[in-house]
């Protein structure tokens, strides 16, 4: 229950004021009048309507976190502890900011009143049913200590807590890398979210905590930090906090150099130092892509001559091509944990060192005397034989820890290529002489050797779904580290069957923050019907086109070339190919035609196809525009296990062939991207069809999709709606189920239908016609034809579907599909895809680094040399002509 939905009457100890607080759509910060009730323990705000009600916060249900810190607004959450809802609040005024907030969180941590023998009789049950253990434990979950309200957060106090407690909970957690004293793990749930541990023989607490915290050198024990470019930007002296802009360099094809800001404060608590960072919304220092440090928490402990490390952290690249990826160069730079002792261990060495030859001098002195004593000369030579042996072996000793040093110091310290090209080359190119010396962990020469040997070792592998995902991605991008990744996905035999159902389906519930379909891009136009478009900064960067254009246009004329390659500007482009996007489109598919599979029953089969086909006109929704395939390009995944590829097969007119192998049917499909531009409108439309087979009856069904419309354009509002008629055709069975968008009141009333004034509704029918039907579409094709003449073509009326296509339809007035109850099947990806992938794009790689130059000069640079392309193919069919 949301506990804000009760009535609340203020009383008379009131503190009244204005706050912001930020809407969940669209992220607005919206002024409102606020109340503290300090009597019953609320915070209420007021509501805009005109009945002024008020939407009380019972605190003692909340918990307060701090959420940002800004130069113009301290932000917070009350977050709800019964699973009600949660609020924003900021405040411009920092002392007023830390009155209120310190208010709150007296009332939220204050105490329910008791009578005086109800608390005796408590305390007397608490001495003498709790063991003395949980006490002591209960007393870490209350806050004990000292830490600036910035970094009070839910993360990172309740694992001060379990660290105090030397109890960390790792439930959700798996090993991803151990070797020796270093063990990280990474939660199941949370790929960005890690725990490592490590462990020193004796004390070098001091060292450490010097390595993490000396301001002069940020984070030197890891080696894809850049020194001379990180630095302290300020000291926050109230806080006693540093303010830290770090700059990392990862050797990775996909992932440039990183900025990271956050605040740094260290605190010692039970003799364990503590060292915690938060990220800030700052501005950037430099011109790198922004990478994310949500938290992190180090602890150094000394204990039983044992120093023990942890670091808890959750953090992101922000930019790689899917998060699994993403993760494992966050695990990447973590494995250099081990480095931060390495000054103790020199120092250590050279102690050990300095104490040998200090034995071995004194040793020779007593043995010197004794054998003058004794004359034997023999023993004298044996003896300075072996100490010359023990000093050898150390100078080799020495030797080769400073060889193996430098050649780390040369491996972590590799300059960025000068030419995106040659960068752009390496991920598809075999191994080189540079490749190989830039090879250091053994799991990594394992694998370059195989592929150096691949032509008589490599074994054909089967690209299947592992149970554990996170040993393909590591082996996936150590290939591509090393140079090795085309030599292995040329030789993979890609599945061609669906394999056995996984024990559970992962659906798709919600993507970039909101509704699957809608995202926060779309509400419902309730006054006419259709998706309105609401996301400023897409409307921002889509109304930017028009000058973009003419910019390019008046440019090109200027210089004497032709309009028709002005390229359209990424910034009104998504992340995905049309290709993927397709592909991503077919989420309904395990859903619906597996059950049509298993049944006998004809027209419940077309029924779900057309479940099918109301699911993916919904999955291809997007307000952006995807990149244009390039020809040949391919796409690889797998939904519940069916493999999926789709692959441009022609470029002009754009062509995509998609094959779907699920279990006892299979998809077979060829769509053209057409769009139409109007003054203030855009038509696309996906022409071509989806040949669905069937086994145990066979039966073949067609499937046509209707084109959409985006309105408002150029100004107004913009709403998308679908138009026309869309069909599906069983050609044996003499079956065509004709669905109509926006229908008149003569169509409706033919099929005895209600009619609805509002552009998303629906209505068709699933018919018997006859031989002329059949034979007209065969005769005009799914370009040009316009659906069933309903005077002469209709045999019988088997159902009827109505609906509102943005919220649910029904056939014979049952659910068929509801956008808001059913959920698709997510997809995954393929291990080991072809190099041809559209996830291997460079231009849509920089869209996801959020470097649109980059991108947009990829991007023509590929459409310049696919029209290049397209000529030699002219020119070498007019020849064969």
């Amino acid at each position: 229950m949301d506990i804000r939905s009760t009535i609340y009457l203020p009383s008379k100890q009131i503190s009244e004021g204005e706050i912001q607080v930020k809407g969940k759509t669209l992220g607005r910060w919206k002024t409102k009048k606020f109340i503290i009730d300090e009597e019953q323990r609320i915070f209420a705000l007021k509501s805009s309507q005109a009945k002024k009600k008020l939407k009380p916060f019972y605190l003692q249900y909340y918990k307060l976190e701090i959420r940002e810190k800004k130069k113009d607004k301290i932000s917070f959450d009350l977050i709800s502890k019964a699973g009600g809802k949660s609020v924003t609040l900021g405040i411009q005024n920092e002392q007023q900011a830390n009155v209120i907030i310190n208010l709150l969180q007296k009332l939220i941590t204050k105490e329910e009143p008791i009578q005086k023998q109800q608390y005796e009789e408590s305390q007397l049950k608490f001495q003498t049913e709790i063991p003395v253990e949980n006490t002591q434990q209960s007393a870490f979950e209350k806050i004990d200590y000292e830490i600036p309200c910035f970094f009070d957060t839910s993360e990172i106090r309740e694992n001060i807590s379990q660290i105090r407690k030397g109890q960390q909970r790792l439930e959700r957690f798996q090993v991803v890398y151990k070797q020796q004293t270093c063990t990280i793990y990474k939660n199941v749930e949370n790929h960005h979210q890690f725990i490592t541990f490590i462990e020193f023989n004796g004390d070098c607490c001091d060292l450490i905590v010097q390595n993490l915290s000396d301001n002069n050198k940020i984070n030197q024990w890891n080696p894809y930090v850049s020194q001379t470019e990180s630095i302290v930007v300020k000291e926050l002296v109230e806080d006693k906090s540093f303010q830290i802009c770090e700059i990392r360099q990862l050797t990775n094809l996909f992932v440039f150099k990183r900025e990271y800001q956050y605040l740094r404060h260290h605190l010692k608590i039970d003799n364990i130092e503590f060292i915690v960072q938060k990220q800030i919304d700052q501005r950037p220092k430099t011109k790198c892509n922004q990478g994310s440090l949500k938290y992190g928490l180090w602890s150094i402990e000394y204990k039983n001559n044992v120093t023990k490390v942890c670091y808890v952290t959750e953090q992101s690249v922000l930019g790689l091509s899917y998060p699994d990826e993403d993760s494992y160069l966050t695990q990447v730079f973590l494995q250099q944990i081990t480095n931060i002792n390495k000054s103790y261990i020199q120092k250590t060495t050279k102690q050990d060192q300095i104490s040998t030859t200090v034995e071995i001098s004194q040793i020779n002195k007593v043995i010197t005397l004794e054998q003058q004593v004794q004359g034997g000369q023999s023993q004298i030579q044996k003896q300075q034989t072996d100490q010359q042996q023990l000093l050898s072996q150390n100078k080799v000793a020495q030797e080769n820890q400073q060889y193996n040093q430098e050649e780390n110091d040369e491996f972590f310290d590799c300059e960025e290529e000068d030419a995106i090209d040659e960068m752009n080359d390496k991920l598809y190119i075999v191994e080189t002489v540079h490749n190989k010396q830039l090879i250091q962990d053994d799991v990594v020469k394992d694998v370059y050797e195989q592929n150096a040997r691949r032509q008589s070792i490599l074994p054909i592998q089967i690209d299947i779904q592992d149970n554990n995902e996170q040993e393909w991605v590591e082996k996936k991008m150590k290939l591509v580290l090393t140079g090795g990744y085309c030599s292995l996905s040329i030789n993979v035999k890609h599945q061609l069957q669906p394999k056995e159902k996984g024990q559970q389906r992962q659906f798709l519930t919600s993507q970039e923050g909101g509704h699957y379909i809608f995202r926060r891009d779309f509400i419902r136009e309730e006054k006419n019907g259709g998706l309105k478009v609401i996301n400023e900064e897409k409307l921002a960067a889509q109304k930017a086109v028009i000058k973009f254009l003419i910019t390019r246009i008046g440019a090109s004329l200027l210089m004497g070339k032709s309009i028709t390659g002005i390229s359209m500007p990424v910034s009104i482009f998504e992340a995905r190919s049309n290709t993927e996007r397709v592909c991503s489109s077919l989420g309904f598919a395990p859903i619906y035609l597996e059950e049509a599979a298993q049944s006998q029953d004809i027209y419940y089969r077309i029924k779900q196809c057309a479940a099918f086909q109301f699911g993916f006109i919904f999955m291809y929704i997007s307000c952006e525009k995807p990149f244009n395939p390039i020809l040949g390009e391919t796409f690889q995944g797998f939904y519940d296990n069916c493999p999926i590829y789709c692959e441009q097969i022609s470029h002009h007119p754009p062509i995509c062939a998609i094959q779907m192998y699920g279990r006892q049917y299979k998809i077979d499909g060829q769509l053209e991207l057409v769009a139409n531009f109007h003054s203030n409108s855009v038509v696309g439309r996906n022409v071509g069809t989806f040949k669905i087979t069937f086994e145990n009856p066979h039966q073949e069904i067609l499937l046509t999709f209707a084109p959409g419309s985006l309105n408002g354009t150029t100004y107004g509002d913009k709403v998308l709606n679908y138009l026309e008629k869309q069909f599906i055709i069983d050609m044996k069975n003499k079956i065509i189920l004709e669905t109509t968008f926006n229908p008149d009141k003569k169509y409706c009333q033919y099929f005895e239908i209600e009619y609805v004034n509002q552009l998303d509704y629906l209505c068709g029918a699933l018919c018997d016609v006859t031989d002329s039907a059949i034979m007209r579409y065969q005769k005009e094709g799914h370009r040009k034809y316009k659906g069933l003449d309903l005077k002469n073509d209709i045999k019988q009326v088997r159902h009827k579907i109505k609906g509102i296509w943005i919220n649910e339809l029904k056939v014979d007035n049952q659910k068929l599909i509801s956008i808001q109850n059913d959920y698709p099947v997510k997809m995954q990806l393929a291990q080991f895809p072809i190099p041809s992938d559209s996830t291997f794009r460079m231009d849509i790689l920089w869209w996801k680094l959020r470097n649109f130059d980059q991108s947009q000069q990829w991007k023509e640079k590929l459409e310049i040399l696919q029209r290049q392309d397209r000529k030699q193919r002219e020119q070498k069919t007019k020849k064969k002509k």
